[in-house]
């Protein structure tokens, strides 16, 4: 499963975005792409017209199954930012929706006005590994993310 980690631009100077460690961790299946309202990555807007790529939306019906797809988009900013995001982006509203169901809470505290039930970038792609039976990297992960947000206080 490729990622593609559609990030706001406010996320590559913020010291507590948690899409890096994801890029750092699966460097082959992520793809890290600049979100642009008015001018969308090409290489995001050919995968997104092979059919085979879906968003994970929090609040989506779960119209679609995760394992029905090559890619997912993330959207890799604030909560705000990302229902922005989402909502001036046509190219991203077309997309099949996917969600995840996580076992536990968020342990992501280093941002206020965290959304009941949500999950930070990396948070997501430990569940997804997890989904993918690749227990060992997601445990892995999820070590890297707890020294990440000790390193982040």
């Amino acid at each position: 499963m490729h990622i593609y980690l559609v990030t706001h631009e406010r996320e590559f100077s913020r010291r507590s975005n948690t899409g890096k460690l994801v890029k750092q961790f699966l460097p082959d299946e992520t793809s890290v792409v600049p979100w642009r309202r008015k001018e969308p990555d090409n290489k995001l807007l050919t995968a997104i017209k092979s059919g085979r790529v879906a968003i994970l939306a929090p609040d989506a019906e779960g119209e679609h199954e995760i394992s029905d797809f090559d890619s997912l988009v993330l959207l890799d900013s604030t909560w705000q930012e990302a229902r922005k995001m989402y909502s001036r982006s046509d190219y991203l509203k077309d997309l099949p929706k996917v969600t995840l169901t996580a076992p536990q809470a968020s342990e992501f505290i280093l941002r206020a006005n965290q959304v009941d039930g949500g999950l930070s970038t990396v948070e997501c792609v430990i569940e997804l590994l997890r989904l993918q039976q690749r227990e060992l990297e997601a445990e892995q992960l999820r070590l890297e993310f707890k020294a990440f947000i000790r390193a982040c206080l």
